[in-house]
């Protein structure tokens, strides 16, 4: 009896103390989460070097492509986890054997110029992908050549493929280019045209000025497009700077001319993990790597057996390269 006393003596005043906790206890003052709130200017270093700014012609530049992300828009974008979501497309839909996708774009959509988006615009920018012109590469152009087209509506647009290709909407995503401003323009003359020095898209954020210092383009300002059809974005104006290496846009960051870094390399990943107030983030690469054997070729003879390859099979770590 004793004992059991005690332990409710114990359990008695344990509640009364945890009682006065609570009741003394001071609410904390603010919100854990804090909500953003719009305007600003956030500044960029971009490694890489100023070409054109057009979607078309950003294939080899990924300092290029990557501000012109902001600007054009494509029928279809992708989420965090890689796949795709609609963007200037509303819906789509897609035939029972995988040949023939139909897609509807939003209502309301504006060029940054205000024209109106129509599937026009969406059939000159691939047939400028079948161009036969040098800058687009062998593989798109052939991929596009053997894509019909066609329009069913001002709104609605499909695709026809020769056989069913899971990978298609993974093609949609590149930014769409206004027919009514470059019509009738092949790949090779768009190459000089004054557009790629002032494009026009549709994106969440339009072209401003570019930044020239001794006559070269040290950089490019953006700023919000009011006209723009999704969420609006919460920075006012974006700003890019072009640095040669990762190296250089490290240090400009550590001297305060810019916020941000587009892309970091090994050699100065070291010193930007040690940056407390740099926070750094990774993705996944939409990326295949193919290794061809040439089995017919006398150089390497050894590709032709069998158990060569295979024992090339077997010493690759699979599991590892798939995971990592």
């Amino acid at each position: 009896m004793k004992k059991i006393r005690l332990q409710l003596i114990i359990i008695l005043v344990t509640a009364v103390i945890v009682g006065i906790l609570l009741i003394v206890q001071k609410p904390i003052s603010g919100s854990l989460l804090t909500a953003p709130s719009s305007g600003g200017v956030y500044t960029e270093a971009l490694v890489g070097e100023f070409g054109r700014l057009n979607p078309v012609l950003d294939l080899h530049n990924q300092a290029d492509h990557d501000i012109d992300q902001l600007i054009f828009s494509g029928l279809v974008k992708y989420d965090s986890t890689g796949l795709p979501v609609p963007d200037l497309a509303e819906t789509w839909g897609i035939s029972k054997d995988g040949t023939i996708y139909n897609f509807a774009l939003r209502s309301g959509l504006v060029w940054q110029d205000g024209d109106p988006v129509t599937v026009d615009d969406i059939i000159f920018t691939v047939e400028l992908f079948r161009d036969p012109s040098p800058l687009i590469p062998d593989d798109l152009r052939t991929f596009w050549s053997e894509v019909a087209v066609e329009k069913i509506d001002a709104t609605t647009v499909q695709f026809r493929l020769p056989e069913a290709y899971a990978p298609f909407l993974d093609y949609l995503g590149f930014g769409i280019l206004p027919a009514h401003l470059l019509d009738g323009k092949t790949v090779d003359q768009l190459v000089d045209d004054p557009f790629n020095l002032q494009p026009v898209g549709t994106g969440p954020y339009r072209f401003d000025r570019l930044i020239i210092e001794k006559t070269q383009v040290t950089g490019v300002a953006l700023k919000i497009n009011e006209s723009y059809y999704g969420d609006a974005p919460f920075l006012q104006q974006v700003i890019f700077n072009y640095y040669p290496d990762s190296a250089s846009a490290f240090e400009a960051y550590t001297s305060g001319e810019v916020k941000g870094i587009s892309e970091v390399t090994t050699d100065v990943l070291p010193g930007v993990l040690l940056e407390t107030n740099l926070a750094s983030h990774t993705a996944m690469l939409n990326k295949l790597t193919l290794i061809y054997l040439n089995l017919k070729s006398n150089e390497v003879p050894f590709f032709a057996d069998e158990k060569v390859r295979q024992a090339l099979i077997l010493a690759l770590n699979r599991e590892y390269m798939i995971q990592k």
